[in-house]
């Protein structure tokens, strides 16, 4: 369900093909995963939790403007940005990717769920050089559209993979972004011998599409996954890099 404000009837219209749509002042108590969409962008409802939650662009510009482009993750992707063309095959909420638009990157995202994607979606209207993919990364890399038909396959210059951390023991728990987004992904798969076989193949799909680098955002102690050319750690999470191959 996409709640939105009267005023925003034509903004919400644009999504009335993937949810159903009602006028709301406010953003109501849900009993499931809902949207909301007002002046100030689109927000995600959550049952139990009676205010929304909206990923911070503010953070987003404090990021980019705070030495953003010699952070690991920018340093990872390549010496320089601008006109890169990458793919950040597992968006989530698109921090990471929208980061890089802002660094100068022409950035594509892939979401597979469709209420986060639509969450993303709408991100990606106020930042330049940014699209948002509803679908399997995997069918992005292989050129398939989600009505099955087969396109040519795009060559990136940066891959970026950022699987869902498998959640770990102990008492603090992730922001509220990040439990939100492990609930409604579900991620079952996390840590587990089938996860690292997914990982596996969708690494190689994107090594033979990437022409420059494939980054894949790990914890530190996470487990290597194949043959790393090189890796940029950081306090939390390190990058692994690949050559691409295409």
């Amino acid at each position: 369900m996409l709640y939105h404000r009267p005023e925003q009837s034509e903004q919400a219209a644009f999504y009335g093909s993937w949810c159903r749509l009602e006028a709301a002042q406010q953003a109501p108590l849900v009993d499931e995963a809902s949207l909301f969409l007002d002046h100030s962008g689109m927000w995600l409802c959550m049952p139990d939790y009676p205010q929304p939650y909206q990923p911070s662009n503010a953070d987003l510009l404090r990021r980019a403007s705070n030495g953003g482009s010699r952070t690991e993750l920018a340093r990872a992707c390549g010496s320089t940005l601008n006109g890169l063309r990458i793919l950040d095959a597992c968006a989530g909420y698109g921090s990471d990717g929208l980061l890089l638009a802002h660094l100068g990157a022409q950035a594509c995202l892939v979401e597979r769920d469709r209420l986060i994607w639509i969450l993303l979606h709408e991100r990606t209207q106020h930042i330049p050089r940014t699209e948002a993919i509803c679908d399997q990364a995997s069918n992005v890399l292989r050129g398939r559209s989600p009505d099955g038909d087969t396109s040519p396959t795009t060559t990136w210059d940066v891959v970026l993979l950022d699987p869902m951390f498998p959640p770990i023991a102990k008492k603090a728990l992730p922001n509220r972004g990040l439990q939100h987004l492990r609930q409604l992904t579900e991620a079952p798969l996390a840590g587990s011998p089938e996860f690292e076989d997914e990982l596996t193949e969708l690494l190689a799909l994107a090594k033979a599409r990437c022409s420059g680098r494939v980054v894949v955002k790990r914890r530190l102690k996470d487990d290597v996954t194949g043959r790393v050319d090189f890796q940029i750690k950081g306090k939390s999470v390190r990058f692994d890099v690949y050559l691409g191959a295409a």
